[in-house]
């Protein structure tokens, strides 16, 4: 592939997953600014995340019948996923009309899925995984050292997300309740898509664009412009403090340039999320203690540090002075 079908499978890939809710978003906003978009609306109400499952079952459905590669149509696994893509393509089409946040809900979970699936699916036909093995490996297993300090730099950047966006919120317009912001208040609900986003946002907007692009050759400065513009838009609707939302970003587009490992910022992420529900006074305190804990642990994971922090850490005992060996024991 050349790098413009690299750009272009990459933009249609987060139209498909995200399309409605960045549009949702920037509309949310709008109206906390005070401005009327005027957009015109969809010509009969439908669920908008069931729109997105439909459209993504009906991409993989394309790609298994037409598989790159030279995979072949008849195996016994390319027969299960057709199973599993026309699965997600149903659900999609049976959730479509309905309007509830629990048909919302059951719609996003899908759709979390289905997304790692395609931009894994993506990314492997230009030779460029997003992760090594299997995914619920790269989640669950594998935890040494460079796993935790990538999953701790992460909770690190959202804390520090957090106490910047609050800070933000004094100066523009904000939505300060983000539960009645995503019009889930029911408390159920809302925590269970708080707890799949993680899943949901860092595959379509962090790996694959990172991946693609650095297999377009694009420098770094712009693959760090894109996540951080990918992560900022569907976050809109709180207003200006989705600007905070780019120090996350930024960290997690760190870590997993620096380990190219996605599983622990998945689980960064879905840890953040949680302790925010549910962990309270001591949870953010727990939260804030991330942010010193992040820096003593990239002294000592060299392979998720920064490349000055590396040769700082690499130099250090060739400055330290010199110990005299003593001679053996006669």
């Amino acid at each position: 592939m050349t790098r413009s079908p690299l750009a272009l499978a990459a933009a249609v890939v987060v139209v498909v997953l995200f399309g409605t809710h960045f549009a949702t978003a920037l509309n949310d906003f709008a109206e906390l600014a005070g401005v009327d978009i005027d957009w015109p609306g969809l010509p009969v109400p439908v669920n908008l995340p069931a729109a997105n499952l439909t459209a993504a079952g009906i991409w993989l459905l394309f790609r298994i019948r037409h598989p790159a590669h030279n995979r072949t149509p008849g195996s016994s696994a390319t027969g299960l996923a057709a199973w599993c893509a026309a699965g997600l393509t149903i659900a999609g089409l049976a959730l479509l009309p309905h309007l509830g946040q629990a048909a919302d809900t059951a719609a996003t979970v899908l759709l979390a899925g289905a997304g790692a699936w395609l931009c894994a699916a993506v990314a492997a036909d230009v030779g460029a995984p997003l992760w090594r093995g299997r995914l619920p490996g790269e989640i669950v297993r594998r935890w040494d050292i460079t796993a935790i300090t990538a999953c701790t730099v992460m909770l690190a950047g959202q804390t520090t997300s957090m106490l910047w966006g609050e800070w933000i919120a004094q100066l523009g317009p904000a939505e300060t309740d983000q539960a009645n912001a995503t019009g889930l208040p029911n408390p159920v609900l809302f925590a269970t898509q708080a707890l799949v986003a993680g899943l949901r946002e860092e595959i379509p907007l962090l790996a694959m664009p990172a991946v693609l692009m650095a297999a377009a050759r694009r420098p770094a400065w712009q693959i760090l412009l894109v996540v951080c513009a990918l992560r900022a838009v569907p976050h809109a609707y709180l207003g200006a403090p989705a600007l905070a939302t780019i120090v996350f970003a930024a960290a997690a587009w760190w870590m997993y340039r620096a380990t190219g490992r996605i599983g622990p910022i998945i689980v960064g992420h879905t840890l953040y999320n949680a302790t925010i529900l549910f962990g309270g006074a001591p949870g953010r305190l727990m939260l804030l203690a991330t942010i010193p804990g992040a820096v003593l642990l990239l002294l000592h994971a060299p392979k998720a540090a920064p490349t000055w922090l590396r040769r700082w850490i690499q130099d250090k005992p060739a400055r330290d002075r010199p110990v005299k060996a003593k001679g053996p024991a006669l």
